[in-house]
């Protein structure tokens, strides 16, 4: 009987290693990046064509490779990184397997130039489906370059999982922005189809938030800088300047980019109550702790990493996070609708001054409208304004007892009730000075494709040029500020969520602007307030289901008071 259990040819065996690295285009651009870093480069450039299946041609000015090495280099397990079973208790490099050059060349076409600065001349190494095809001098600059065409040409299985061409090079920038957030000291560049998309020259995290997310991100962000032996240091945003999802939630482990839903959740949990529900802030965190606390060879790409104390970790990130976010004035005190000031989110740091003039639009103006526009209007409520507690709850007093109002609940209903009859009617507020809203490549990109969708909820977008758009008109329920704002939130949750998700978008564009809890509002504004609850469909919860009012009942109180049983 003639046995069916046989070894596999050495080269079907490195096509099946290098499906466990190499998944699609962006795992090729992270490998050679990370090589590239590893090498010391102080500048590396990154040309994409066809998404990255075509061709990736990665160049840095590290400190090259001699002939020896690079031949050595593109042999399975060949590496300068460790020598020894013990030293994975101890890495410190990003790479550290020996298998990215080889399992990228065994599902491509590849070319190596590389030059050390103490050879006169440099080495060409061209190999096929992993085969090495010639080996020559030539003249190269100090470093090396890199280049893949053809990516899965000889596994056509693996090549038809692949999603479009954009989409690919979506994930490549993805990739790319992130690292170039972190290595802030490297001049990064990303190149595709002959258009920069990045380009970043050295600079500090800061900088470099503000280059890729924008201005106003990186001016609502707060640093974070402290522990022993577990450190922590980078960027995180104040409360009310969050998203949709987890996207920008970056975290590094030891200069590795991680998916660590533990390290996550800390940040979350360093946040504690000041963030919203089903809100995620932005994130850019470098944590460094002993190489021998954690695993990193738990993934074939190094993507996970498994910590011996989770629990540790856990506690001392969210400990570090809620100390810097408390200790420093970065959290706004007061709110005016359509400045600068946003929505205090700790009730400590509430104080509002008795001369400050309180300013919200409930009518659904363009321009915040002040007290005394109301006047003419207030008529005699069939419930009684007694008061505001905690400036957030108003309290009534009604022919059957007490009521209490959330102020935030009701003026979101407001708001998302007319909203609604906004979208109805197709209105759009044309703006005498449009807004220029700067994006990162992918929000770009984004914005760009659900421009049409997005005229349906009243905002009339443009292709700026350089990653940016330009905003003529916006819903008349919202100022600018709060137009900028929703139209970043909304083209974080993609083409898909405004197509089948549309009541959420209405709610969540229809919210920007609403009163906020811990506003304080004079009597009339309280009045005004009710005045237009009570003339909604529906007064009784707000867009997300929770409760506007409640009530206390004479009889509750009797009870409560023991007057009667």
């Amino acid at each position: 009987m003639t046995s069916r259990i046989k070894i596999l040819p050495p080269s079907v065996v490195e096509k099946i290693a290098a499906g466990e690295v190499v998944e699609r285009p962006a795992s090729v651009v992270k490998e050679l990046l990370e090589n590239s870093i590893d090498a010391g480069a102080k500048k590396i450039s990154i040309h994409v064509k066809g998404g990255g299946i075509r061709e990736i041609r990665i160049s840095d000015d590290g400190c090259g490779m001699s002939r020896e090495e690079v031949l050595l280099a593109v042999k399975r397990h060949a590496t300068s990184k460790i020598s020894d079973a013990e030293d994975l208790d101890r890495i410190t490099t990003l790479g550290f397997r020996g298998e990215a050059l080889p399992s990228i060349a065994a599902v491509s076409r590849m070319e190596i130039i590389t030059r050390r600065k103490e050879d006169i001349v440099g080495t060409k190494v061209v190999l096929e489906g992993g085969e090495i095809k010639k080996v020559e001098d030539i003249g190269a600059p100090v470093g090396t370059s890199v280049v893949v065409r053809d990516l899965f040409y000889n596994t056509p299985a693996r090549r038809k999982f692949l999603k479009g061409e954009k989409r690919e090079f979506y994930y490549i920038a993805s990739l790319v922005e992130k690292y170039a957030l972190l290595y802030a000291q490297i001049h990064i560049k990303l190149i595709n189809e002959g258009r920069t998309v990045i380009d970043v020259p050295p600079s500090d995290l800061r900088t470099r938030v503000m280059k890729l997310w924008g201005a106003d991100i990186a001016r609502d962000m707060v640093e974070i800088d402290g522990g022993k032996e577990i450190k922590l240091h980078g960027l995180v945003s104040k409360p009310f300047r969050t998203r949709k999802d987890r996207s920008r939630m970056i975290i590094f482990v030891n200069g590795r980019y991680v998916k660590n839903k533990v390290l996550e959740d800390a940040v979350l949990e360093g946040y504690g109550t000041l963030l919203f529900r089903d809100s995620y802030p932005y994130v850019v965190l470098m944590l460094q702790i002993s190489p021998e606390e954690i695993d990193v060879n738990v993934h074939p790409a190094k993507l996970y990493v498994k910590f011996k104390d989770e629990n540790r970790v856990r506690q001392e990130i969210s400990k570090l996070i809620w100390e810097s976010l408390t200790a420093r004035e970065n959290i706004p005190s007061t709110v005016k609708m359509g400045s600068e000031e946003r929505a205090p989110l700790v009730k400590e740091e509430m104080k509002l001054t008795q001369e400050r003039i309180v300013e919200f639009e409930v009518e659904g103006s363009t321009h915040p409208r002040r007290i005394e526009d109301y006047l003419p209007k207030m008529r005699t409520l069939p419930m009684e304004v007694l008061g505001q507690v905690a400036d957030t709850y108003i309290i009534l007093k009604s022919p059957e007892g007490l009521v209490i109002v959330d102020q935030h609940a009701a003026h979101e209903r407001i708001r998302y009730e007319r909203f609604l009859r906004d979208v109805k009617e197709g209105k759009s507020q044309q703006l005498l000075e449009p807004i220029v809203l700067n994006l990162n490549f992918s929000d770009y990109q984004r914005a760009l494709e659900i421009k049409d969708e997005l005229r349906r909820y009243g905002f009339i977008i443009e292709d700026f040029g350089n990653n940016a758009v330009i905003v003529r008109a916006i819903p008349p329920l919202l100022t600018k500020k709060d137009a900028e704002e929703a139209i970043r939130e909304v083209v974080s949750l993609g083409p898909r969520a405004l197509q089948e998700r549309r009541d959420e978008i209405i709610k969540l564009i229809s919210c920007k602007g609403a009163i906020k809890a811990n506003q304080k509002l004079s009597t009339f504004e309280m009045e005004e307030l009710i005045n237009q609850l009570l003339r909604c469909e529906n007064p009784y919860t707000c867009p997300h289901g929770r409760p506007t009012m409640i009530k206390l009942k004479v009889e509750d109180l009797e009870k409560m008071f023991k007057r009667k049983e």
